[in-house]
C-alpha cells in the first residue's frame, strides 16, 4: 500500500529500529537546535492563506530524502498554496542493465530516510504535463540519489533553466542544487547546498557560502534537512511579495 506521509504522525510513524543508517524523523524534530522545524508540523501557520494564488512546482523522483519532501509540500500547502508534486515518467531499461522498476512508479516516487527506503507517495503530474510559465516557483528536494537522477532529465534542466530566467523562484536544498549547476542558474550566484557538492557548485561558477540558507536574486539554496525552516520560510517570503 502506498505511504504518502502528509501529517507529523504519519511522517513519525515510520519509525523503526536503525537496520541501516538512516535519518530518524522523530530524533530530527525532538532536538532542540531544531525547534523551528518541528513548529512547521506541530503549529497551525499563521496566516492559511498567506500564499493563496501562488503555484509552486516541486520536482522530485525516486530516492528523494523524505524529511525534504513532507516538509515542503506541508509547508506551503498549509499556507494556501497550490502545490504539484511533479516526477519523470516510469523509466524503462534494456533488460541487460538488470534494473527492475515496480509498476508502482507509474504513479508514485520512493521516498528515503537517508539510505533506508522509506515508502511510496503518489505524485501529481509528469515533467511532460509542466511548462515554467504556469509556475510561480521550483523547489528540488534532495536526498543523493533524487538529483543525481533528476541532472541526467534534459526536460528538468531545461525546464529549471526556463524559470529562472523568466523570473520565477527556483530553490533547492541538501543535494538539490545539483540540478541548478547543471541548469546553468547559479553562475554569478551566491549558493549553498551539501557540503560535499560544494566543488561542483563552485565549477558550475557559483560563490559557495556556508549558511543555513542564501537567497541571490531568485535563487534560494539551502545545506541539510537541519536547514529546511529557514529554507522554506525564505521561499515564502519571496513569493509573498
Amino acid at each position: 500500500m502506498a505511504n504518502t506521509p502528509s501529517t507529523l504522525q504519519a511522517l513519525l510513524s515510520t519509525e523503526s529500529s536503525a537496520a541501516l543508517p538512516r535519518i530518524s524523523a522523530a530524533q530530527l524534530l525532538d532536538a532542540p537546535e531544531n525547534k523551528a522545524l518541528k513548529e512547521i508540523w506541530t503549529q497551525p501557520a499563521t496566516n492559511p492563506s498567506e500564499l493563496a494564488g501562488k503555484n509552486i512546482a516541486v520536482i522530485s523522483t525516486d530516492g528523494v530524502e523524505e524529511i525534504e519532501l513532507t516538509t515542503i509540500l506541508h509547508y506551503f500547502k498549509s499556507r494556501g498554496a497550490i502545490v504539484d508534486l511533479i516526477a519523470p515518467k516510469k523509466p524503462s531499461y534494456p533488460r541487460y542493465l538488470g534494473l527492475q522498476i515496480p509498476s508502482q512508479r507509474a504513479t508514485h516516487i520512493l521516498t528515503i530516510h537517508y539510505i533506508e527506503t522509506a515508502g511510496w507517495i503518489a505524485f501529481d503530474k509528469t515533467l511532460d504535463d509542466v511548462t515554467a510559465s504556469a509556475y510561480d516557483a521550483f523547489i528540488i528536494p534532495g536526498g543523493c540519489w533524487n538529483p543525481d537522477a533528476l541532472r541526467a532529465e534534459s526536460k528538468v534542466v531545461g525546464l529549471i533553466s526556463d524559470a529562472a530566467k523568466a523570473g520565477k523562484v527556483v530553490a533547492a536544498v541538501c543535494h538539490g542544487p545539483w540540478v541548478l549547476s547543471d541548469a546553468g542558474v547559479l553562475k554569478g550566484k551566491r549558493a549553498t547546498a551539501w557540503w560535499s557538492i560544494r566543488p561542483d557548485l563552485e565549477n558550475a561558477g557559483a560563490t559557495y557560502v556556508d549558511e543555513p540558507v542564501v537567497i541571490d536574486g531568485n535563487v534560494v539554496t539551502s545545506r541539510a534537512p537541519i536547514d529546511l525552516a529557514p529554507f522554506v520560510h525564505a521561499i515564502g517570503k519571496l513569493l509573498a511579495k
